[in-house]
């Protein structure tokens, strides 16, 4: 069964954001070196150089919710099934929901549970 071009983009996009993500929670002195993630699908093969994960910081947030409640204040790019390029600035983290100020002033409500990615800006 091939991918269609959408769903192969869609796919493109989350294997980057993981491959960032994995890179920004790297401890620098553990650095070393790299491994390779062999993906092969229907139609679809890719090969990511990824580097030595080693030990993980102990201030890497473990959830999307200390993620974000590390970037109170800063600018951060939301993907969700509904919205794959919500942005703005994170002005508070409730118990559920992420509320963020997009650059117009209005306000959006993020359900933490729909969150696919977060990136700081």
């Amino acid at each position: 069964m091939a991918l269609s071009s959408e769903k192969r983009a869609e796919l493109l996009r989350r294997l980057n954001a993981l491959t960032q993500n994995l890179t920004n929670t790297t401890d620098a002195s553990t650095a070393t070196g790299s491994d390779l993630l062999d993906l092969n699908l229907p139609g679809l093969s890719l090969d990511i150089d990824l580097p030595n994960l080693g030990f993980l910081c102990p201030s890497t947030p473990n959830s999307i919710r200390s993620l974000l409640s590390s970037l109170v204040g800063k600018q951060v790019l939301i993907a969700t099934p509904y919205d794959p390029q919500l942005s703005g600035t994170v002005l508070s983290v409730e118990s559920d929901y992420v509320v963020l100020v997009e650059t117009d002033g209005s306000l959006d409500y993020v359900n933490i549970s729909k969150i696919e990615t977060v990136t700081a800006l």
